[in-house]
């Protein structure tokens, strides 16, 4: 008898690990769950691993192999290029992003071409592309679209058409949420665009408002200092100046991550300008 109980509990011990015993690993998907499965995979690279690193990028490409129509793995394997100045690849991964989610790839490459590689025209053209397929003005990387069109139409020299769409884009917001929630850096840049354009009153009437919402900001002195150096008040401008390398030496001071921004200054810019009022 105890020799059948001992059979007993083997046979059940047997039919029990099998009823509950898993498929660990299946080697055919559906085509749900390789859509399915493949943003996962995407998000466990860059959530575990470096982005860039060899265990990220083998995260990406399996989820590519199991959906190469997946544009958010595309534009992961060019964002790794972007930090690495990869170029070439950039092109090649983001386009292929941009080709299959326009509505939501285009205006983050655009942000790239304006803020990476200053290539204006390009950037113009994915804003507007994005913009286009979304029916209104969009906002990528957490930037308005009209916003960057100022910088890049800044960027091509072409001042007037910068002010019309760094004003867009000011005026919505201040609409909408009230001046202080305006990027200080769009009014600097509309600073910078009307002294291009030689109208040096608004031009410092901006960078005063650049300092109501960031009274530290050293480009803000620096720039007030060239209009007064333009006006012959070369008191007024070292006074400037003296404001503008405190605050720069603390880190108050336009700047990004990755790339210099466009009319970035530096501590040499504030000694050449103060050498050159010496010598007035």
């Amino acid at each position: 008898m105890a020799k059948s109980s001992i059979y007993f509990l083997s046979a059940l011990l047997i039919v029990g690990t099998s009823c509950t015993q898993r498929e660990w690993y299946k080697k055919e998907l559906t085509e749900e769950e390789k859509e399915q499965y493949a943003p996962q995979i995407r998000s466990g690279g860059f959530y575990s691993n470096y982005q860039g690193s060899v265990g990220e990028q083998m995260h990406q490409k399996e989820a590519l192999a199991l959906d190469s129509t997946d544009a958010g793995t595309w534009r992961e394997l060019g964002t790794a290029r972007v930090k690495r100045a990869i170029l070439d690849e950039m092109y090649y991964f983001y386009g292929e992003a941009v080709e299959r989610h326009p509505e939501k790839w285009a205006g983050f490459r655009g942000y790239l071409y304006l803020y990476f590689y200053r290539d204006y025209e390009r950037a113009i053209a994915d804003f507007n592309l994005g913009d286009e397929v979304n029916g209104q003005v969009d906002f990528s990387q957490g930037q308005s679209h009209d916003y960057m069109r100022g910088i890049s139409y800044y960027g091509l020299k072409e001042y007037e058409t910068a002010l019309d769409f760094l004003d867009r884009y000011i005026n919505k917001v201040i609409e909408v949420e009230g001046e202080s929630w305006v990027d200080v850096y769009a009014m600097l840049y509309r600073g910078l665009s009307l002294m291009q354009l030689n109208r040096f009153d608004d031009a410092m009437a901006e960078f005063d408002r650049v300092l109501k919402y960031y009274p530290q900001l050293s480009d803000g002195f620096y720039h007030k200092a060239r209009i007064y150096v333009a006006r012959g008040q070369f008191d007024l401008a070292l006074k400037e100046l003296e404001k503008a390398e405190v605050n720069f030496k603390k880190g108050y001071f336009h700047q990004r991550p990755y790339v210099e921004v466009l009319e970035q200054i530096y501590l040499q810019d504030i000694e050449k300008l103060r050498k050159e009022i010496s010598t007035s």
